[in-house]
């Protein structure tokens, strides 16, 4: 855990552990970590054993099959968390007020929200491509920790590494969607955009009523980091995948 990326916004040691893997050549495929993207998923759970390591053995996982949509589900009554299980529920975000319960994303170029409200005794976390984006996944995430008693104006945030506008580039297509956040695009000579996910999201935090303290914004870019991160557009389709997490301390 010492050499994952690790989020100042959240007291980490002390109620919360939330964070990044990255990269690591002494294990499998770079320590990737997905199990959908195509690698030999024996040598994948092996890796998954390295990280469930770094944890308690109290502690549970609970990660999804990512969909690029802005399904967030509520897994607070679910009971079946005595194990280091993956789920394979579709979906894009997860909220949980369960305590010792892991809340796992993977990324590849696509950023992830971990969201915390200390007072409400809740997390969230989500998986944000520009697709998820457009949709309003961050919305999506609050919101349903809003039924535990969340408030915005105490939630923290860490918009984890993604690719960023100076290796991001889209079509109209894509900008269509944030015409709304001019900042987050610059238009080039060629027609295509470069195109910065985070700040929209950074943007409707804003909106959503966050204070910008409770904000942290990594400044990593996956396309310019690829020996620390897995990057889909800047390693020929990678199939790697790092993870991005958070869970309460029991």
């Amino acid at each position: 855990m010492e050499k994952w990326n690790i989020y100042d916004i959240f007291e980490q040691g002390e109620s919360i552990i939330a964070g990044s893997t990255q990269k690591d050549d002494r294990f499998f495929y770079d320590f990737s970590l997905s199990l959908y993207a195509g690698d030999d998923k024996e040598k994948i759970k092996s890796n998954r054993e390295i990280f469930r390591e770094a944890f308690p053995e109290e502690y549970g996982l609970v990660s999804f099959y990512q969909i690029h949509s802005d399904k967030v589900i509520d897994i607070s009554e679910y009971k079946s968390f005595s194990g280091w299980l993956e789920s394979d529920i579709e979906a894009d975000g997860i909220v949980t007020t369960q305590k010792g319960v892991v809340l796992a994303t993977l990324g590849a170029d696509c950023l992830s929200l971990l969201m915390y409200d200390k007072e409400a005794g809740v997390i969230g976390a989500a998986h944000s491509g520009w697709r998820g984006t457009a949709q309003n996944i961050a919305k999506n995430l609050f919101e349903t920790m809003q039924k535990h008693g969340a408030k915005a104006e105490r939630t923290l945030c860490a918009i984890t590494p993604g690719i960023r506008e100076c290796c991001y580039e889209v079509g109209s297509e894509v900008v269509e969607h944030f015409k709304k956040y001019p900042s987050s695009f610059t238009k080039k000579s060629n027609g295509k955009y470069m195109f910065d996910n985070a700040e929209v999201n950074y943007l409707r935090l804003l909106e959503m009523g966050f204070k910008k303290e409770n904000i942290e914004v990594s400044d990593i870019c996956t396309g310019c980091s690829t020996e620390r991160f897995f990057s889909y557009r800047k390693e020929s389709g990678c199939r790697g995948r790092f993870m991005n997490y958070i869970a309460m301390k029991p």
